[in-house]
């Protein structure tokens, strides 16, 4: 989504807020771009802290200075933390948030820190009167800047000074970017961003006390060979203690997260609500991994896995137990910790292979391809985020998108990496093997790590150099080359080999197309294509079909199914070199 879109949507949700509160009279007071200023510090509070009245928290005023927030807020772990926020409304989109501004928020914060901030509203010199009180105790302070433009560095040094200053105070800016992620999260993933007012430990690296049913009610079985593991029961409690303190970070080893809202989520609670009993018979339970699975004897009531946890299973279950026992009043608390079971699986982590294959096989019983295994790779994510400042979303985990805006489209890992390969790396004979080796056996070598299959390619393909522009242009040029057909048609429905060679051929006369058309002037090759796409469509056409025409001499009298069966990679480059040395003039494409 580009930025202006989602200006669009945020300052639609702005104006909104100004009308819902057009009788606030502190709104009353201001100009047009005043209000929306003070109605997008209620955005923050509605979408970060739902539950916040924004009149008891927001502190602008006359001599304020840049301090917008002053309040205290219990996370969900109960720990009282002060939060201090300055945000930026700009009427401007695509406006990068300069060094200055930083330095000014940080200046205005340390002023604080040291009670020097006077002349202030009635409303901050009471906030700051129980912020310096909240010092005293040692109290947790966290100092956000929240604003709709890009921070792009250049006031890092300053950041890190003021933290070396302040050891307990945090400071975190709370840009476009992130704003537009988390916002996707929740409104088109239907999934829980992680919210800055809260505080997550990780859960790999903490020592974690989970009660369980004792032994000798029959609350678990010992796993010995070939691995050590425990077949473990869990109430609903232990689960929402769980997920209550750590979060979404319990499935960073997931091939899924939970779904904000679904049909299966809604099920699971359902049966935990109305049903406790039947729970244990209906759901499948959880399966995670510790690094060290500790001993458990008969009478254990609580276990200590020093080695943390990960949920690498079970992730919709968690989330729905959680959400029906929060939702439970205390009496169906009581009833669902007497009669409700969860069975856990608990594993000891045996490596990266070996969690990522228990990982696979425990999800097998729904749909999961390899692609879904790699969804959690630094690598997927940093593409999927780069997608979100374009038009074309990057879809790393299937089905995660439950609804998609408008003027926004999705495209899958798996057509990028096959139009990666085609285009980027000019390898479509090599792509057209593993299309047919997938179609046989399933297997995608495209997400198949070199380490577990010797012809996997993952690492070929997702690297340190690989970036998002490059993976976007070859998919418009391979989107293109489904909705046009050879002239005479070579059929393409059982076999992507043609269609493969004709989208790597384009490169060459393009890049050729683009030299006749600017001259000398440096293009960007991989924008012009985007624009294109976007704009001008028909180009795609005119070069496959001049492709077509000079490859079709290639092939002259021979039958075209059999030059292709045995059409290989040295064939391919031969005629790839031929048409990078011809001469292509702007006219020899715009007049087909």
């Amino acid at each position: 989504m580009e930025e202006k879109q989602f200006r669009q949507i945020i300052d639609a949700e702005i104006d909104a807020l100004v009308e819902k509160y057009r009788d606030d009279e502190f709104i009353q007071k201001q100009d047009t771009n005043q209000k929306k200023s003070y109605a997008f510090l209620i955005w923050f509070l509605d979408f970060y802290a739902k539950k916040l009245n924004y009149r008891d928290y927001i502190t602008e005023g006359d001599n304020d200075s840049s301090c917008d927030i002053v309040f205290d807020y219990n996370d969900h772990l109960n720990n009282r933390i002060f939060y201090i926020l300055q945000s930026k409304w700009i009427q401007k989109y695509n406006e990068k948030t300069s060094s200055a501004e930083i330095k000014i928020a940080l200046s205005d914060f340390d002023s604080i820190l040291k009670g020097e901030k006077k002349n202030t509203n009635p409303k901050l010199s009471a906030k700051i009167v129980e912020l310096d009180a909240h010092l005293r105790n040692n109290g947790e302070v966290r100092f956000l800047f929240f604003t709709l433009t890009r921070y792009e560095g250049g006031a890092d040094e300053n950041i890190a000074a003021f933290i070396n200053k302040n050891p307990k105070i945090k400071f975190e800016i709370i840009d476009i970017n992130r704003i537009k992620s988390d916002y996707i999260d929740r409104q088109y993933k239907g999934i829980s961003p992680l919210n800055p007012l809260n505080t997550y430990l990780n859960p790999e690296e903490t020592l974690i006390n989970l009660p369980i049913v004792s032994a000798q009610d029959s609350g678990h079985t010992r796993i010995e060979k070939p691995f050590d593991a425990y077949i473990l029961l869990l109430r609903p409690k232990a689960i929402w203690d769980l997920f209550d303190k750590y979060g979404f970070a319990l499935f960073f080893k997931n091939v899924r997260n939970p779904l904000w809202e679904s049909q299966f989520n809604s099920d699971i609670e359902k049966t935990a609500a109305e049903n406790p009993a039947y729970f244990w018979y209906y759901n499948n339970g959880i399966t995670a991994i510790t690094k060290f699975l500790p001993k458990i004897g008969t009478h254990a009531e609580n276990i200590n896995l020093e080695g943390g946890l990960q949920i690498i299973n079970g992730a919709q279950t968690v989330y729905a137990i959680y959400r029906a026992y929060t939702k439970a009043s205390y009496t169906e608390k009581q009833q669902m910790d007497n009669e409700m079971l969860i069975t856990l699986r608990l594993l000891k982590s045996g490596g990266k292979d070996f969690d990522l294959n228990v990982t696979r096989y425990t999800n097998s019983q729904n749909p999961v391809e390899d692609r879904d295994f790699c969804a959690n790779d630094d690598i997927q994510i940093a593409l999927q985020n780069a997608s979100f400042q374009t038009n074309t979303w990057y879809e790393k985990r299937r089905g995660e998108f439950r609804k998609v805006p408008e003027g926004v489209q999705i495209a899958t890992n798996a057509e990028f990496a096959e139009a990666y390969l085609v285009y980027h790396k000019e390898m479509p004979v090599l792509a057209s093997d593993i299309w047919r080796k997938k179609v046989e056996s399933k297997k995608d070598l495209l997400f198949t790590s070199h380490k577990v299959d010797k012809n996997g390619l993952y690492e070929t393909i997702f690297n340190e150099n690989t970036r998002f522009e490059d993976m976007q242009a070859a998919w418009c040029v391979y989107d293109e080359s489904e909705f046009w057909e050879p002239v005479p048609y070579i059929e393409w429905d059982d076999d992507e080999k043609p269609r493969f060679v004709y989208v790597a051929l384009f490169k060459a006369v393009f890049t050729k197309y683009l030299s006749a058309k600017f001259g000398t002037t440096a293009i960007n090759e991989n924008q012009k294509i985007i624009e294109y796409y976007q704009q001008n469509a028909k180009i795609f056409e005119k070069i496959f079909k001049f492709v077509n025409s000079f490859f079709l001499k290639k092939i002259g009298t021979k039958d075209k199914r059999v030059f292709f069966d045995e059409y290989n990679a040295d064939q391919h480059r031969e005629i790839y070199n031929q048409l990078k040395v011809i001469t292509i003039s702007t006219e020899d494409i715009d007049k087909l």
